[in-house]
């Protein structure tokens, strides 16, 4: 743990380094624009029979290279265009030269059938600096591998406003698929960011002179088999997506699979979609699985260090080495505090780290506050496990069904209030290293846990009786279809059913999208 500390300590300034470099290099680009687009321009760029010396303006006066394009600024209403099926080596750069508008922004993309690949090299793919209301889609950006001489990122955003990359294929590059720092209503969509080094997709902002990232949505992504960043010695790699620095946030429909099982050092670790030093981040409806870690973490979803008024919701977490939802606070971060967890699932994480479904590790620092409830964490060693005692955790309607003791830690700052409570091997209700409580009865008598206090339900330790799936049967990887999966449901005359505590403002439905009944006792756990 105290790598974890060190580490995460100088992750901020890690990052920084990294885009201030990119935004210089842009700079050094942005001089090389010689003229102008009038606007409202279609340019054409054709590897194979185009031109420079020609206009660009037609498939049939196309232009040749990526180094033509780079020459021009565009402007508003223009469309940039590469030849589907061919290959165009380089690197595209976009600086405050070029700019669009609202209703006519900048168009970046493929003509004729197919797509066409932009492969950065050892390089990135696309820099775009200072620039405003630019499309990016349907096209494919490859590096030279992360282990092949590649020091790029995909498709990388510095102080940009109105950006949207939709439909991209990112893969190949040592950094990330997709950076964004200090950008304002950037929308990522239909992204698929795969076998990168540091991470899929990531964020940062508020360093040195680079504003905090704002209003950023990232949606219906893919992020798989990112392992890791072969240079990265000090801190963590191999995420799926990470995002920092944000005032501002959803991420939802997405996938993180597979990510972090090369990264080259032993302590904290990668997660599968996490945020840190962010307030107001919603990440919802995503599915996190089979991620890992040769350190620690390698779990499946993480409110970081300095995370406020966020919220964790209808997320499927499930068999990553680390927990599903770890809640961390890292030496020198912001407050973290005012969050909510609910309406999440957990099967069977924590294989290596952690051991369970929730998480929890103070490093040091203000940590405090997280209502955490209608979860269900199915779990083969342990439900629940904190690493410090964090004041302000409530825990309420959650189903904890674990194979071996269910809760592990010291919990003398929380709060827990009506949930049911199982072993699968009769292992102690509670464990908090030499102190047990074998009993939920024990547990509520000796540190006043789960029991009736203010007319409030007590917890009751009874097994959830919840539908598992056939052996063999695999869970779902697709974030839109979440909602018709049948499993970890209660069965009929479960304990669970309309057996919940009333909260308000619950977000209105249960995991799998049913609408919550206002006034009406909800079922325990996730499902309603």
């Amino acid at each position: 743990m105290l790598k974890r500390l060190l580490a995460a300590a100088f992750f901020a300034c890690g990052i920084a380094g990294q885009g201030a470099a990119g935004a210089g290099s842009a700079t050094a680009q942005a001089a090389e624009k010689t003229s102008a687009s009038p606007g409202q321009t279609a340019y054409y760029v054709d590897a194979q029979r185009g031109d420079d010396s020609g206009p660009g303006t037609s498939p049939q006066a196309a232009w040749k290279t990526l180094a033509r394009a780079n020459r021009i600024g565009f402007a508003p209403g223009d469309r940039l265009l590469f030849a589907a099926g061919q290959t165009f080596k380089g690197t595209l750069n976009f600086s405050k030269s070029d700019r669009g508008t609202l209703s006519k922004p900048i168009v970046v993309a493929s003509f004729g059938a197919g797509r066409a690949v932009i492969d950065g090299g050892a390089g990135d793919g696309f820099r775009i600096n200072d620039s405003a209301f630019v499309i990016v889609r349907e096209l494919n950006f490859v590096g030279c591998g992360r282990k092949n001489g590649s020091d790029g990122t995909g498709v990388n955003l510095v102080r940009t406003r109105d950006v949207r990359l939709d439909g991209l294929d990112v893969g190949g590059f040592r950094l990330a698929g997709v950076a964004t720092g200090g950008d304002e209503n950037t929308r990522i969509t239909h992204v698929r960011a795969h076998d990168n080094g540091a991470a899929g997709i990531t964020t940062n902002g508020g360093y040195d002179g680079l504003p905090r990232t704002r209003n950023l949505y990232i949606g219906d992504c893919i992020t798989d088999n990112n392992p890791g960043d072969p240079k990265n010695l000090t801190n963590h790699s191999g995420n799926g997506i990470i995002v920092g620095g944000l005032d501002g946030g959803v991420i939802e429909y997405c996938e993180a699979s597979e990510n972090g099982w090369d990264m080259p050092r032993d302590g904290n670790g990668p997660v599968g979609i996490w945020g840190w030093n962010c307030d107001r981040l919603t990440i919802q409806h995503c599915i996190s699985h089979d991620n890992k870690s040769p350190g620690t973490d390698g779990g499946g979803f993480d409110f970081d260090g300095g995370v406020t008024n966020s919220i964790l919701q209808y997320n499927l977490s499930y068999n990553n080495v680390g927990c599903g939802y770890l809640l961390c606070q890292y030496p020198g971060a912001a407050p973290w505090r005012n969050n909510v967890v609910r309406y999440n699932l957990s099967i069977d994480d924590g294989s290596k780290n952690f051991h369970s479904g929730i998480g929890l590790w103070l490093g040091a620092g203000e940590f405090s506050d997280c209502a955490i409830y209608n979860n269900t964490i199915v779990n083969r060693l342990r439900a629940v496990s904190t690493l410090g005692d964090v004041p302000g955790m409530v825990y309420r309607n959650n189903i904890f069904l674990a194979g071996g003791d269910v809760l592990d830690g010291d919990f003398k700052r929380s709060r827990f209030v009506n949930n049911l409570y199982w072993s699968r091997a009769n292992g102690a209700l509670h464990r908090d290293g030499t102190t047990v409580h074998a009993t939920l009865d024990a547990w509520a008598q000796d540190r006043g846990q789960d029991a009736t206090v203010d007319d409030e339900k007590a917890g009751r330790y009874a097994d959830p009786t919840l539908l598992f799936p056939d052996k063999g049967q695999k869970l779902p990887t697709d974030p839109r279809k979440l909602g018709e999966m049948r499993y970890y449901r209660p069965r009929p005359g479960s304990p669970a059913l309309q057996s919940g505590s009333l909260i308000e403002n619950n977000g209105g439905q249960d995991f799998f999208g049913r609408r919550l009944a206002p006034g009406k006792r909800p079922t325990l756990g996730a499902s309603e």
